[in-house]
């Protein structure tokens, strides 16, 4: 991986967990979250990108696995399947957040390029 990918690899997973720290402050983990979606979109363009982000599903932390699971349905979907059916039995605002991401990618209506 080289250092530039490493470091948005870094970025990304720092977003990630600011951005679920965050849940009960609307309007920074919007921000956060459009911030993320942003470093996702340049990152995706190369495979080396996309191989950072998918080294993500396994994180520790369930907001980074949220956003590498939904992140990667475009190249690794069944992989990135299983983390979400996971992350929706816990119960919690990701797992609805899980739940709505998969309704949304079986229902053919996911939209990432906004």
């Amino acid at each position: 991986m080289t250092d530039t990918v490493n470091a948005m690899r870094t970025r990304y997973r720092n977003l990630a967990v600011e951005w679920g720290e965050a849940r009960d402050d609307p309007p920074t983990a919007n921000r956060l979250f459009d911030d993320l979606h942003k470093l996702y979109k340049d990152m995706r363009t190369s495979g080396e990108g996309r191989e950072a982000i998918t080294g993500l599903l396994d994180d520790p932390i369930m907001a980074v696995r949220l956003a590498a699971a939904t992140h990667s349905l475009g190249w690794e979907p069944e992989r990135a399947v299983n983390v979400l059916e996971e992350i929706q039995q816990e119960g919690n605002l990701h797992a609805v957040t899980a739940k709505w991401t998969l309704r949304s990618y079986r229902n053919g209506k996911l939209d990432l390029d906004w």
